[in-house]
C-alpha cells in the first residue's frame, strides 16, 4: 500500500516498491523463495518526486521534500529535504 498526501507532484516513471524477493537459501532458486511481506510507503504533503525515482519498501517521504531525478530512496526522507543519488543522500534542506 501507498499513502500519498496532498499536492504531491510526480514526474514520469516513478516506482514505489512494496516488497522484495527472498534470497536467503542458496539451495533453492530465488524465483521459488517467495517475497517479503508488503510494507506501506507514506509520501507526505507537498512533495516533488523527479523522473525515475525509486522508493524502496516502507519508506516515509517527509512533508515538503524533493527527490531528485533518478534517486533511489532506501531510507526515510526528513521533512523539507532535497535528496538525490543512489542511494539517495541529503543535498540540502529547504528551510
Amino acid at each position: 500500500n501507498t499513502i500519498i498526501g496532498k499536492y504531491v507532484m510526480m514526474a514520469p516513471e516513478v516506482y514505489i516498491i512494496d516488497n522484495n524477493h527472498i534470497s536467503d537459501d542458496i539451495n533453492i532458486p530465488m524465483c521459488f523463495q517467495g517475497k517479503t511481506p508488503n510494507k506501506v510507503t507514506i509520501i507526505e504533503d507537498d512533495c516533488w518526486l523527479g523522473a525515475r525515482v525509486m522508493i524502496m519498501p516502507g519508506r516515509i517521504i517527509g512533508h515538503g521534500s524533493i527527490l531528485a531525478a533518478g534517486a533511489i530512496i532506501t531510507k526515510d526522507v526528513q521533512p523539507y529535504s532535497i535528496v538525490g543519488g543512489n542511494p539517495a543522500k541529503l543535498i540540502k534542506k529547504r528551510k
